[in-house]
């Protein structure tokens, strides 16, 4: 395994644990130190289809892995095992793992020293739990810093329960499992997981139900491009000795040809702002993946959900439109649909204006709320939160605004209809809603 003569020490450890494991890294690629953690940078030119880095089944740190470890590491045994971390969740397990290397010292059950190594340090973390309160109020009045408040007390709370184990098992453990080791790793595993369906044997990014967190060292190194084409492979030794492995991997692939002293990046699959701002750390400029959530009162969609996701250009808006019409339907003294001469139904053209109205009143809301895209006072303001939050917002104006204009197209439907049915209805003053 090549690497630069230029990497720092951290990364020439992990890469000699990672080669004696029997991970791979492309000999054309190295590691670039920056303020938020490594760049991967190609030292030559590295060639379509390529394969970039792979790692063995059996480094990939998993829920399981985690808990068969700690169960080394707190020395549980006999009838306690069953119920020792009964109410833990997977990601409960797995931050409590990591964060034990830098609590128990050197002990032969925490095997991802080198690995953990390479992490960028809390101070380099750009999550809004890693904001100061100062950075995390000028995202006051959007969906997202709700969000990051209820992050904070569900993993107040999970931390809680992991430091009340520790802490009755070794009480010097305990007091060093603080929040701030806690959120790091949770962090980590926020930033750079990815879901147990991508060992499947057609590997997957999408989540499912039975699907928990996983983390590969060594493929988790790349920066995120979006729709950049990568492929990831699952390769098994061979019970004829055809393919020359001694243990499972997978593989990640580009395909796309990277010019020397460029940046390799892996593709996480489409996710707005919010999410990479909540979860990750950063954000893309006029993502075209960017969504709003709304929540209408009392409203049940079809599979009985109660929130529902708009993207740009008012994408997924059609649900939110039927759910609005049918609320405003039921809440009608009577029914007054009418029937077509050729028997088809016809829309009711009050509730159909009631609804636009209610839905452009909602979006102009939401959008009046907001707080204002650029920092007026900039002290105490890092650059790259201050940068988050104008591209942020910036989608989240551009959704409303689409809904709003959905909206009104969907009134002067309704008055086109009504004039073809004869009926003298006036609409409101748009400016209402805006």
């Amino acid at each position: 395994m090549s690497s630069s003569s230029n990497e720092p020490e951290n990364i020439v450890f992990f890469r000699g644990w990672f080669d004696s494991k029997g991970g791979t890294i492309h000999p054309n690629v190295y590691y670039q130190q920056v303020d938020t953690g490594f760049n991967i940078i190609a030292k030559d030119p590295i060639p379509e289809d390529a394969e970039i880095v792979s790692c063995p089944f059996d480094l990939v740190i998993t829920p399981k892995v985690s808990r068969d470890a700690l169960l080394k590491v707190l020395q549980i045994d006999g009838a306690a095992v069953e119920d020792i971390f009964k109410g833990w969740t997977e990601t409960q397990l797995m931050c409590t793992y990591m964060a034990m290397h830098s609590i128990a010292g050197d002990n032969e059950n925490l095997r991802h020293t080198p690995y953990l190594s390479t992490l960028p340090s809390p101070s380099r973390l750009f999550t809004p739990l890693h904001f100061t309160s100062t950075e995390l109020s000028l995202f006051q009045g959007s969906n997202l810093y709700s969000a990051t408040l209820d992050r904070q007390h569900i993993w107040q709370g999970h931390h809680a329960q992991c430091q009340s184990l520790i802490s009755s098992i070794n009480t010097s453990w305990g007091n060093l499992f603080t929040w701030e080791k806690y959120l790091t790793a949770a962090t980590y595993i926020s930033s750079r997981a990815f879901p147990s369906t991508l060992m499947n044997v057609e590997p997957s990014l999408v989540a499912t139900k039975e699907s928990f967190p996983i983390l590969l060292p060594g493929v988790d190194a790349l920066n995120h491009a979006r729709a950049k084409p990568v492929s990831w492979i699952i390769s098994h030794p061979s019970p004829t000795g055809d393919v020359p492995l001694t243990r499972s991997k997978i593989s990640l692939v580009l395909h796309t040809s990277t010019p020397a002293n460029s940046e390799l990046f892996n593709n996480y699959g489409p996710k707005p702002n919010a999410e990479l701002i909540l979860g990750y750390g950063f954000t893309l400029e006029n993502n075209p993946d960017d969504t709003i959530v709304l929540k209408i009162g009392g409203a049940k969609g079809s599979q009985g959900q109660d929130k529902w996701e708009v993207g740009r250009e008012v994408k997924g808006i059609d649900p939110v439109w039927k759910v609005i019409v049918d609320a405003v339907h039921e809440q009608s003294e009577e029914d007054e649909e009418v029937q077509a001469e050729d028997g088809v139904e016809v829309v009711n053209v009050e509730d159909e204006l009631d609804a636009s109205d209610m839905l452009a009143r909602m979006a102009g809301s939401l959008l009046e709320k907001l707080p204002p895209p650029e920092v007026q006072d900039t002290t105490g303001v890092r650059l790259e939160v201050a940068t988050m939050l104008r591209h942020y917002i910036e989608g989240q104006r551009d959704i409303l605004q689409s809904i709003i204009h959905f909206a009104r197209e969907k009134e002067q439907r309704a008055l086109q209809l009504a004039k073809e049915q004869g009926l003298d209805i006036v609409a409101e003053d748009p400016e209402d809603a805006e």
